[in-house]
């Protein structure tokens, strides 16, 4: 008896232990931001306006429609004040271009360019810098909806 009582406790360990692990792998995979394909990345912003917030020091705020053309038109402002960014946002322009898998910018008065790997979830993005890492995240809306 107590040796089945033994066997009987280390399988409810074992299942408490698998039980969390599937529920840990369930959460990772939740978590997961897939990275597109150049091709599907191309349809995901063209046309669209991307905005959100850049984590850099200072942070700031965004909104970035990015044309058929290859060029972007944004308005940006300081950090945590999005429902100031079309009125009081700084505007500026520039073209986008697809390098590598990279969503690159040159901007009006900037020689270098700045590309970032974005990974999408449904309307949601991350911006990805190979140095850094996480550099900025948002949303993806259809069409020009802050008339930039």
């Amino acid at each position: 008896m107590k040796t089945m009582l033994t066997v009987l406790r280390r399988i409810s360990v074992l299942a408490a232990l698998v039980g969390g692990l599937v529920v840990t792998q369930a959460l990772a995979q939740a978590d997961i931001w897939p990275t597109p394909n150049e091709e599907e990345l191309r349809k995901i912003v063209t046309g669209a306006t991307l905005t959100g917030e850049v984590k850099a020091q200072p942070p700031f705020n965004f909104s970035e429609y990015l044309g058929a053309d290859g060029t972007s038109r944004g308005k940006m402002i300081e950090c945590c004040k999005p429902d100031e960014l079309a009125t009081k946002g700084m505007s500026y322009s520039g073209e986008w271009a697809l390098d590598q898998g990279s969503l690159c910018f040159t901007y009006e008065g900037e020689e270098k360019k700045i590309c970032w790997k974005l990974q999408v979830k449904g309307d949601r993005f991350r911006m990805l810098d190979q140095q850094f890492g996480l550099a900025g995240e948002g949303q993806i809306r259809s069409g020009n909806p802050d008339n930039l």
